[in-house]
């Protein structure tokens, strides 16, 4: 057989060769448009980051890479069930409302519940999927039912963002499915869960289920913790591929609340252990300043209540009273009693209403700084205090003071 065709053409081997070189070359074109168009690849992949608060305290009391960038994963989660608790507590939502399913919700890769589109699903079992299974379509459901839109939603999750001061955080989407751009850290999701905590613990059990029935069937959670550690009572696991386990985790012992966060584990079960090792150390840590006396270095901290003193005195923190009250904690800790005043001052002007009864307080912790609050509050008007002042970029805590012989039991819990 002649190795050329009648017309002169190159021969049958030949002309395959060169096809199979051009569809090689053609999807090394096609696989470098898509890294293009994607953008350069994250170089905070699978970080091994983590971080331990004491929750009634603000104290962080071990942090590894806390700071360093890592994809969410499903944790972006709690910023859309931040936001659900949201409507619920303003009455713009309630547990039993009945939500309409998109094509765009249902399209959702899993894990989901696989709804399908036009039916419904109540705010309630949505919650609960999002706690249990991390439901991406009921996650979608939500953001839609709230701003419309998955992207419309996915501003609100930034704007909360800023202002519960999680500075390095981006959200994309409302499920926290692969997004290159959607990016986080380990501190700020702790912020996030201690924003939960304090401020919605009527909805903090939803974190607790293990599982929930839907449409008669038992829909089990993956939060291993809830039965393996003692004392574990939410909050929420997540995973990608490029993001590594990751999970946050709340526990309580001897009236003690720990908040855990790690990020990029290299499996579940590896993820797991972490966690269980810096809850197990930031507990005996806890029990061995409290045997020691060891005095506190944030707000309010060591189960002692503090003195109420004029703005323009300063008594050491903290001072032992007997009485059960709610102080309002504004910012963290300042350098000055100048700036202590300056951030009283311009909260008793933003929320004059609330605060006309309460007692200023300026309070010294450790290293030279200072402490902002109000004392003589309720339970409710602390919190309605921290609401007022929320919505005008405070940060702002309420807390429960004890006796000297208890711990500062926070409204965290």
């Amino acid at each position: 057989m002649s190795l050329w065709n009648g017309s002169g053409g190159i021969s049958r081997k030949s002309a395959l060769r060169r096809r199979a070189s051009a569809g090689l070359m053609a999807g090394w074109l096609v696989m470098a448009a898509v890294v293009m168009a994607a953008g350069p690849p994250s170089a905070s992949a699978r970080v091994q980051a983590s971080i331990v608060v004491d929750a009634q305290t603000g104290n962080v009391l071990e942090a590894h890479n806390a700071d360093s960038l890592c994809y969410p994963a499903s944790l972006a989660k709690l910023m859309t069930l931040y936001i659900t608790f949201q409507q619920l507590s303003t009455g713009k939502m309630t547990l039993g409302q009945e939500l309409v399913v998109s094509s765009h919700a249902a399209a959702q890769a899993p894990t989901k519940l696989y709804l399908r589109p036009g039916e419904r699903i109540s705010v309630r079992s949505a919650i609960l999927a999002i706690t249990t299974r991390s439901a991406n379509d009921a996650a979608v459901v939500l953001a839609e039912a709230v701003a419309g839109t998955e992207p419309g939603f996915a501003r609100l999750m930034n704007q909360r963002a800023r202002q519960l001061g999680m500075d390095h955080t981006t959200f994309r989407n409302a499920s926290g499915l692969p997004d290159l751009r959607q990016k986080t850290t380990a501190r700020d999701m702790s912020k996030l869960a201690l924003a939960i905590l304090h401020d919605f613990p009527q909805y903090y059990p939803y974190f607790k289920a293990r599982s929930f029935d839907f449409r008669g069937q038992t829909i089990d959670g993956h939060d291993r913790l809830l039965e393996q550690y003692p004392g574990v009572d939410g909050m929420k696991t997540g995973y990608t591929y490029a993001s590594g386990f990751n999970i946050v985790t709340s526990a309580v012992r001897h009236d003690r609340r720990l908040l855990g966060v790690v990020m990029g584990g290299r499996s579940a079960r590896a993820r797991d252990r972490q966690m269980m090792a810096l809850l197990n150390w930031g507990f005996e840590r806890i029990r061995a300043k409290a045997v020691m006396a060891d005095s506190p270095d944030k707000i309010g901290t060591g189960g002692a209540a503090v003195n109420a003193v004029k703005v323009s005195d300063t008594e050491d923190d903290p001072v032992s009273r007997p009485e059960i009250e709610w102080i309002v904690q504004i910012g963290h800790n300042f350098r000055s009693r100048r700036q202590v005043g300056n951030a009283l001052s311009s909260a008793l002007h933003t929320a004059p209403e609330q605060l006309k009864g309460a007692k200023p307080l300026v309070v010294r912790l450790r290293g030279r700084r200072y402490g902002a609050r109000f004392s003589n509050m309720s339970e409710a008007l602390a919190r309605e205090t921290c609401r007022v002042l929320r919505g005008r970029k405070f940060t702002c805590s309420a807390r429960q003071v004890l006796s000297s012989s208890s711990v500062l039991a926070s409204s965290r819990r």
